[in-house]
């Protein structure tokens, strides 16, 4: 049987024309990673920055929300940038999740049964399939105890059969 894993939801906030507010990428990863739902690490990241909005918000930001939230990260910077897909194959080591930082967005990946997420997706998929594959990889943050499981509970998955059977 296999496990769901979280996926927040969209955000239900509204501005006072009725307009649904945007859900940014940085507090959707975080909320991500935590367990929490969206509204939770919005609020959160708002207040770390000390601004109106979570725009824009860099990965320091991230790494403080994540450890507010008991989420123990660690940060690496590419010394040269590498597209995403390359990354994938290149930079990632198995069982693990990460919050990648790709040219003006973030999404989280789980190597444990290889798919993604992010804002704009807002479900779990195949992180070879993913829309981002061309973009530029800047840093990631491994997520040392993400607060969900993968989607199988064989512990001993081969992410290097993945990568094999990807080519």
């Amino acid at each position: 049987m296999q496990n769901l894993k979280h996926t927040p939801e969209q955000r239900k906030v509204t501005c006072v024309y009725g307009n649904k507010r945007k859900t940014w990428c940085g507090p959707y990863a975080v909320a991500v990673v935590t367990g929490l739902q969206y509204e939770d690490t919005y609020k959160s990241l708002k207040k770390i920055r000390g601004k109106r909005s979570t725009a824009g918000v860099t990965m320091k930001n991230m790494m403080t929300a994540c450890s507010k939230f008991s989420v123990k990260t660690e940060r690496t910077k590419l010394e040269k940038r590498k597209k995403l897909n390359n990354f994938l194959r290149d930079n990632l080591a198995a069982n693990k999740v990460y919050i990648v930082e790709i040219t003006r967005h973030v999404i989280v990946v789980d190597t444990r049964d290889c798919q993604t997420i992010d804002n704009q997706s807002l479900k779990w998929e195949d992180m070879y399939s993913t829309k981002h594959k061309n973009k530029l990889v800047r840093s990631f943050v491994e997520i040392k105890n993400p607060k969900f499981d993968p989607m199988h509970d064989n512990m001993d998955f081969r992410f290097t059969e993945q990568l094999a059977a990807q080519g």
